[in-house]
């Protein structure tokens, strides 16, 4: 169904900035942009893909179910795929009995709508759907 759109972002749940930065400062990641998302109470580093690479966001949640996350450690959470339209995808998610998590898409941590799978609908794989705008 989504086979058509790009990979946007995989996104990695860190139990904190310290835990975040040492990934980052391991592997030699450079922080491109971020910014904090509100509904899911989560501070969100994008890392620098690189030529035609494929964005990390790093998530660290302040308050919220994240904090939970993989027992308090963390890990990859999602996949999130680049959209054109979200009328169409919320019509084609619809139409699957795939169920967004919130009524409307909200504003991501750049430039970008987004919203996710209910992951009951997909084995438990969080699929993100993402519209630049």
């Amino acid at each position: 169904m989504f086979s058509q759109y790009r990979l946007h972002h995989v996104g990695v749940v860190f139990p904190s900035i310290e835990d975040a930065e040492a990934h980052m400062q391991a592997v030699g990641l450079k922080e491109d942009y971020g910014g904090y998302v509100e509904p899911w109470n989560s501070w969100c580093i994008f890392v620098d893909p690189g030529h035609d690479g494929t964005a990390i966001e790093l998530v660290l949640a302040d308050a919220g179910p994240l904090l939970k996350f993989d027992k308090g450690i963390g890990g990859v959470h999602h996949f999130a795929y680049e959209i054109d339209d979200f009328d169409a995808a919320t019509r084609c998610c619809e139409e699957n009995d795939l169920r967004l998590l919130e009524p409307e898409p909200i504003k991501g941590a750049g430039d970008f709508w987004c919203n996710f799978i209910n992951p009951i609908a997909t084995r438990g794989i969080q699929i993100e759907l993402v519209q630049p705008f």
